[in-house]
Parts: structure tokens; C-alpha cells; sequence
């Protein structure tokens, strides 16, 4: 076998697996769904999210009949992390304006949850974390205090009995979950149950990107609010100073079905500039990410889950786009289209030929993207920033004054 015979065959295999992984992706979820669906039929199970606020609150009080809310700037908050460029993208700077933040580092003294390495074991994963939990919080509450700890965490890497010990300090414990749509996040491992659900009974609420998932976390008696994502205007608006010439900018590490799209782009003439572990230009942290977003004509978004073309979920990177002032040409998802409206604030592709279409059309017509581009930035900006987005569900959850 030459090489050009083993590189097609190697080509087909891999397509192969990426169907055969959507498949089962694809599957998993319609399982999960209708497993969720008859359950909350069978209990009689509605969900409603002034149920779930409720239910917090109730938590809450519980624990602290004396509680009031604070002003804003003096909410003390505990925050656990995962991936400290992500957050530093816009998030954390918005948790430092609203309130006063204690970050937690994990054993190796670096931002976030540890994470282990090959030969570290699922227990010593979580033992290790929740060690540094207990002993950061003791240290917290003896300086400031802490009115509330919010994280983005799972299962796998920290337990639910360490922060049902937190819960039992009046702390209240909030978790982000942003991959919900996923179901290995709603798996067992080793006996241990995965993802954010893992932590039920540790968590008083969930802020969940995955509106479907709402109702199964009701199912399971856990409280949840659906939680779109936001960014900063701060350091994603438009530098009047920096030129736009970038026509086609793509952020986000090479897998999937992302090589396939852009590859698709090229060959048709259409320039794009990608950045992300996978690709040649290489990784690009918050700041330049920020620095190139200014100066795209058009941000490509892929807005679909690994391997699958018709699976999608929100992304960071939706909402920083939009900030951005550029046009945002991303995959149909419907999350999306609940937010913004098509043809006018963003624009939308189904196929890699009508990306192809659209992305040709409005590289050449600079009125209509730019128009559409400053519409879906001026939404941003009344609506989805961090600041806004954080500081309404504190006030929705009682811990903020309004």
C-alpha cells in the first residue's frame, strides 16, 4: 500500500469513527430525554423557575434565618474555577465590580480545580480538591466572611459530601453548568455519578446553558435556572482606532467537524484566520483574543458539539462575537436564534455551502455587515454583559439588594 491509498484509508476510518461517535452522541441524548420526559409525567413533575428561586431561597433561609441581602460591591463570593483564560475573558473581571472575591487554587497553587494527571485516580482527584476547598473556605470565612460559593465544577473532580459540609456553614452553594447538553455529564464512573448533577446534593442551584435540562434537574429534585452566557464590552467592543482587517476570523481549538469547515471556506476562496490549539497560528489567550476579535470583518462561529453537525450548543465565544460589533455567522442553533434575531443582528448557515454564500456576500457588501454587526453589539450591550447577567441572578436569588 502506497501512501496516498493509506492516507484515504486512514481518511475514511476517521470518518467512520466521527459518524459513529455522533451517532451515539445523538443517541445518548434522545435516550436521556425521553428517559427525563416520562419520569417527570410519571411524578407529576413541572418545571418552573420561580419554583426552583424559590426552592433556593427557602434553602437559604433555612440555614440563615437572619440573612439579608447585600449591597452591591459587598456580596462575598467564593469562587472555584476550571479554566482561568476562559474566565478571565470577561467573567471574573464582572465578579470583582459586583462583589468581593475570594478565587480558590488547588494543591499545585494554580488557579482552579485540579485536575490530576494519568495515574492520579478519580479519589484522589476529588480527596485532593476538597481538602483545598474545606481549608480555603475556613481561611475565607475567618478574614471576610463568605456569603455564597459559586463554581463551575463536577463531579468527577470534586464531591458532593465536601460541599453539603459548606452548605452546613450557611453557605449557600451555586454551580455553572455549561456542557449539559453532553451525557456524559449525566453518566456514572466508578460508581460515582457524573457532571453537575453528580452534585445535587451539595448544590442548592444550578445555572444550567442547556434550557432543556431545567426540567431534568427538576426531576431529580435539584433546583435549576436556565443561564445563558455573556461577555465584557470592556475588553470585546470596538476600538475606533483598529482597523478591521482580518476578513475572516475563526477562535477555537481544531476538532470535530471544525477542520472540515474551514478546509471547506479555503477551497473556496474565503481567507480565514484561525487561532486555537490544532491549527497554525496556535492558542490565543483572553487578551489577543480580544485584540484579534477587533479586527475581523466577519467572526465564524461553529456552534455544533464534536462530530455532529445538527447538535448545537451556546458558547462563550457566541456571546463575545456579538459584543465585538463584527458580523457573527454562525451554525442555525436555536438557543441562539431564542436570543438574537437572524438576518438582523447575526446571520445563520445550516450547510457549508450556504456559509460559503453568506460570508461571500457580505465580504462584499460592507453596509449590510456592518449594520448587522452594530445590531447585534447594541443588544449585547443592554442585555448580556457579565455585569448584568450576574448581578440579576444574584438579586432573582435574594442575595443582592436591587
Amino acid at each position: 500500500m502506497n501512501w496516498k491509498e493509506f492516507a484515504k484509508k486512514l481518511s475514511i476510518l476517521r470518518s467512520i469513527n466521527a459518524k459513529l461517535k455522533c451517532y451515539k452522541l445523538k443517541r445518548n441524548q434522545a435516550n436521556l430525554a425521553r428517559d427525563y420526559d416520562a419520569k417527570a409525567s410519571n411524578r407529576g413533575v413541572d418545571y418552573s423557575e420561580d419554583q426552583a428561586i424559590n426552592e433556593f431561597k427557602n434553602r437559604h433561609i433555612s440555614r440563615c434565618p437572619g440573612h439579608s441581602p447585600a449591597a452591591l460591591g459587598a456580596l462575598r463570593v467564593f469562587w472555584v474555577g476550571t479554566n482561568q483564560s476562559q474566565d478571565e475573558s470577561g467573567f471574573l473581571q464582572a465578579l470583582h465590580r459586583i462583589a468581593k472575591v475570594t478565587v480558590f487554587h488547588n494543591i499545585e497553587g494554580e488557579y482552579g480545580i485540579w485536575s490530576g494527571n494519568e495515574a492520579t485516580s478519580l479519589a484522589e482527584i476529588r480527596q485532593a480538591n476538597d481538602q483545598e476547598l474545606m481549608k480555603q473556605i475556613e481561611e475565607a470565612r475567618s478574614k471576610d466572611g463568605v456569603d455564597v460559593l459559586l463554581g463551575q465544577m463536577w463531579a468527577g473532580r470534586i464531591s458532593k459530601e465536601v460541599l453539603v459540609q459548606v452548605q452546613e456553614l450557611g453557605i449557600p452553594v451555586i454551580n455553572i453548568a455549561m456542557d449539559d447538553r453532553l451525557p456524559v455529564h449525566w453518566s456514572w464512573r466508578n460508581g460515582v455519578r457524573m457532571g453537575s448533577i453528580g452534585l445535587k446534593t451539595g448544590v442548592d442551584i444550578v445555572l444550567t446553558t442547556s434550557s432543556e435540562t431545567c426540567l431534568w434537574y427538576a426531576v431529580e429534585g435539584c433546583p435549576a435556572i436556565y443561564w445563558p452566557l455573556a461577555s465584557d464590552p470592556s475588553i470585546f467592543a470596538p476600538d475606533e482606532e483598529v482597523v478591521r482587517n482580518i476578513d475572516v476570523l475563526f477562535i477555537g481549538n481544531r476538532y470535530g467537524i471544525r477542520g472540515k469547515i474551514v478546509d471547506h471556506l479555503e477551497r473556496h476562496g474565503i481567507l480565514v484566520s484561525c487561532y486555537g490549539a490544532g491549527w497554525p497560528n496556535g492558542y490565543a489567550n483572553a487578551e489577543k483574543c480580544a485584540a484579534l476579535s477587533k479586527r475581523a470583518r466577519i467572526i465564524l462561529g461553529i456552534g455544533t458539539v464534536g462530530h455532529c453537525h445538527d447538535v448545537y450548543t451556546l458558547k462563550l465565544r457566541d456571546f463575545d462575537a456579538l459584543m465585538t460589533g463584527a458580523l457573527y455567522v454562525t451554525h442555525r442553533n436555536p438557543d441562539l436564534g431564542q436570543l438574537f434575531m437572524e438576518g438582523q443582528e447575526f446571520e445563520c448557515y445550516d450547510t457549508m455551502g450556504e456559509a460559503v454564500s453568506k460570508i461571500r456576500y457580505y465580504l462584499a457588501h460592507a453596509e449590510a455587515r456592518e449594520r448587522i454587526g452594530l445590531a447585534g453589539q447594541q443588544k449585547s450591550i443592554s442585555r448580556d454583559t457579565w455585569d448584568n447577567r450576574l448581578a440579576t441572578t444574584f438579586r432573582q436569588l435574594g442575595l443582592l439588594q436591587f
